[in-house]
């Protein structure tokens, strides 16, 4: 029964994500049965329309370049692309949790003033348009491309929303704190290059 109430609220959830941007945050914040594992399940489970996506696009287009072609074969498979696409968004999940977690120290804070800390996952609730565009993988480039930069778009637009109204951040601390972000990303890629690059000098 719990696990219907679970998965009932992540429903829900998505839903406000597109129809109701506000409720979204409320209900994740207002509901016990709520919390990250189930955004993390929300998001895989996208991720997984992804591999789906991929793999009915890879044979619609197998199947027309057959019919509409005699002369020669495809060199497209069935799986190519498939694990790429599925990977890419596993990823950005993870990018997403990293991102809440700079988001929730990247600040000192008065705790006398603010003892509960900011509101967890945030970026992680907003960025669930991104990942939903897994399923725009069925259709053939570039629209699936076309659909991500929409995603990302809506939601930022979604976490800047949030942060204005609660945390009441103005477009200039969101900008900066977005190229904090990346800097803080561009230390974590840098930083195994760097072990990388130290471990190959000396070994060769």
């Amino acid at each position: 029964m719990q696990n219907n109430h679970s998965t009932r609220a992540r429903t829900d959830l998505l839903r406000d994500v597109f129809f109701s941007p506000k409720s979204a945050f409320e209900s994740y914040f207002q509901k016990p049965e709520l919390g990250g594992r189930d955004l993390f399940v929300t998001h895989l489970s996208l991720a997984v329309l992804g591999i789906l996506s991929k793999f009915v696009s890879n044979l619609i287009q197998i199947f027309v370049f057959k019919v509409t072609s005699t002369d020669e074969e495809t060199n497209l498979t069935l799986f190519q692309g498939v694990f790429s696409v599925f990977a890419f968004y596993v990823l950005m999940i993870f990018a997403f949790r990293l991102l809440d977690s700079f988001r929730l120290y990247h600040k000192m804070r008065d705790r006398l003033k603010d003892w509960d800390g900011p509101e967890p996952h945030v970026f992680t609730i907003s960025f669930l348009p991104f990942t939903s565009t897994a399923i725009f993988w069925i259709l053939p480039p570039p629209f699936p491309l076309l659909f991500i930069g929409i995603g990302a778009l809506y939601s930022l637009q979604l976490s800047y929303m949030y942060l204005s109204m609660i945390r009441h951040w103005t477009t200039a601390e969101f900008f900066f704190f977005f190229l904090k972000a990346i800097l803080f990303f561009l230390f974590l890629s840098f930083f195994p290059l760097l072990v990388y690059n130290i471990f190959r000098t000396v070994s060769f």
